[in-house]
């Protein structure tokens, strides 16, 4: 069982002090983050229903009989089209080079449809717009990064910090799995359409091959395939760039919201901070009892280091690197193990960019939680012992004054008889 300190105990701090993050500071940081209408998550949703508008747009025929076999010009286009909410979504980096090609053909090929063709122009220019807003939006979510990520190391100042000896070990393969998977499902859409172009090329003029089925079923599978394999490159990526040498470092607060999400605060012992931003809490980010700082008797402890309930007040952190959204920070904090340890666990996690949260304000309490609960138990007890003992005295129906038998007991006790006078 593990509880969570309040305050970081001066062993648990590195050696030359880490800063506190001030709330002042925490909030301009909050407040350089992306509008929310260019989020991650509100922006991908918000090109969901428009791509598909595009796309039956720019699949109506018009009266037009297409020609025979299969056609490949427009395909890279389209999965760029179809994965644009996708890649908005999880490589921002990626829908900067991806919309303005788009963009770039989509007017190339608007130039060649005849003005007749009214709904494929209607289409074209949705596909522009679609790549504009793509592009603002993940362009502004870069510039947010980078200016979260220079508020950050300014409020760290010019000091850096070694990070802890051991790491999770999830921490040591961040993004491997979405890449194996990436790349898996990319070799299998790079199987689909080399089958299908042999077949094409290989096809008689006159019986030409449809290789569409091929075509879909490839373009599925590469738009979840790339969104993939850049998120993992990207994760790996974060998690490695913490070992490429010492680290800012800031005493933050963590808060959980639920058994999924933990949300970073600023300074723990001011309850104006607002939460800034969320991470997920697996078991396997964390890794226990890294070191021991103090030991002795469970009631001189809980008092002089009060542990607290992490759902209802945020405790003390260490913070390695710098937050923003997708970066990949450290975390170390105090811990009880057992009732007479307290010991350092730490967490190694990506940073999300969540935006709802069910987190109230705060109040400290000052004192353990373990202790407190231990007193409440104990004096529900004793009054239900009490109300045990006063109902077994005389009031009682079987052995008390309103029984029917009339011992004389009970007149000395209950104070005059059973009621026997003329």
């Amino acid at each position: 069982m593990s509880d969570m300190v309040k305050y970081l105990p001066e062993a648990a701090i590195p050696d030359g002090g880490v800063p506190v993050w001030r709330t002042e500071d925490a909030e301009r940081w909050r407040k350089a983050a992306v509008p929310a209408v260019f989020g991650p998550v509100f922006g991908a949703w918000a090109l969901v229903l428009p791509v598909l508008v595009a796309l039956v747009l720019l699949g109506w025929t018009d009266s037009q009989v297409p020609d025979p076999g299969t056609s490949w010009d427009g395909y890279p286009a389209a999965v760029l089209l179809v994965g644009l909410p996708l890649w908005y979504r999880m490589i921002p980096a990626a829908t900067v080079l991806a919309a303005p090609a788009l963009a770039g053909y989509t007017l190339f090929e608007l130039a060649a449809l005849p003005e007749s063709d009214g709904p494929g122009r209607v289409g074209s220019w949705l596909v522009v717009a679609l790549c504009s807003a793509a592009f603002t939006g993940a362009l502004l979510r870069l510039r947010a990064r980078r200016a979260q990520c220079a508020l950050a190391l300014a409020a760290a100042g010019d000091g850096r910090r070694e990070l802890p000896d051991e790491l999770p070990r999830r921490h040591r393969r961040r993004g491997l799995p979405m890449t194996l998977t990436g790349g898996g499902l990319c070799l299998a859409a790079a199987a689909l359409l080399w089958w299908a172009l042999a077949r094409d090329l290989g096809a008689d003029p006159e019986h030409p091959y449809d290789a569409t089925g091929q075509q879909v079923l490839a373009l599925l599978l590469l738009v979840p395939a790339t969104a993939l394999l850049g998120r993992g490159i990207g994760a790996r990526r974060a998690a490695r760039r913490l070992h490429a040498g010492p680290q800012p470092a800031l005493r933050v607060g963590i808060r959980a919201d639920s058994l999924t999400y933990s949300w970073l605060y600023a300074d723990v012992r001011d309850r104006s901070g607002k939460p800034l931003i969320a991470f997920r809490d697996h078991i396997d980010n964390t890794v226990d009892r890294v070191r021991t700082l103090l030991g002795g008797s469970e009631d001189k402890l809980r008092t002089e280091h009060h542990d607290i309930n992490h759902y209802s007040e945020p405790f003390e952190a260490v913070l390695y690197g710098a937050p923003f959204e997708g970066a990949e920070v450290v975390l170390e904090y105090a811990a009880y193990y057992g009732n007479t340890q307290i010991t350092t666990s730490v967490l190694a996690v990506p940073l999300h960019p969540r935006r709802r949260h069910t987190l109230r304000q705060w109040r400290e309490s000052g004192h353990s939680y373990v202790l407190k609960g231990r007193e409440e138990r104990a004096a529900r007890r004793a009054k239900a012992a009490a109300g045990g003992s006063v109902g077994s005295g005389c009031g009682t129906s079987s052995s008390g004054c309103g029984s029917s038998s009339c011992g004389s007991s009970c007149g000395s006790s209950c104070g005059g008889g059973c009621g026997g006078g003329d």
